[in-house]
């Protein structure tokens, strides 16, 4: 009996472990070059973040996952498209007609989705530069992209910002009462 709960505990130990790493895949972008996960770690976190060119909340989630990637030099973000091969071309249209500078990617048979288990989008992964996945989660809402902040500013090592309580240095002076100080 003992050697079976040893065995089990081994079993998810090492499910978990495992099921931590991003697999490394070759996918397609925009212009049918393959990206490897490989190419894209070593520099800074990345957002790998699963979408559709049907679902909404992907399309609510790209101009705040920009206002990341614009301010934070090291971070990369990868949106990786589910669409089917009819629907690329509409999914590719809207990221062309945005101003956005993801890296653009394509899993039309969700190879990729499929070992992450992901099968409704947004899917969003934060991986460290050497890939292990430290965040993951299922759907957006304006506020999510907070969390996301925090994860990436825990791996590129930076503090929290100090809430100023000088009215000088306050954007929002109105919002909360300041103490005067002595």
């Amino acid at each position: 009996m003992k050697s079976i709960v040893f065995t089990l505990i081994l079993i998810l130990t090492f499910s978990l472990l495992s099921a931590a790493t991003m697999p490394d895949f070759r996918l397609p972008d925009m212009n049918g070059d393959n990206v490897s996960l490989k190419s894209l770690l070593g520099e800074g976190p990345i957002i790998i973040d699963f979408w559709a060119d049907y679902c909404q909340p992907c399309k609510i989630a790209m101009p705040y996952l920009q206002e990341l990637l614009d301010k934070y030099e090291e971070l990369k973000v990868v949106l990786i498209s589910l669409d089917a091969p009819r629907s690329q071309n509409r999914a590719k249209n809207y990221l062309r007609s945005r101003d956005y500078d993801f890296i653009n990617l394509f899993d039309p048979e969700r190879s990729i989705a499929s070992i992450l288990n992901v099968s409704n989008p947004p899917h969003t992964f934060i991986v460290d530069q050497e890939g292990t996945i430290v965040y993951s989660h299922v759907g957006f809402e304006p506020g999510t992209e907070k969390i996301y902040e925090g994860y990436i500013r825990d791996l590129l090592g930076i503090e929290e910002e100090p809430v100023s309580s000088d009215k000088e240095d306050c954007e929002s002076c109105d919002n909360h009462p300041h103490e005067d100080k002595l």
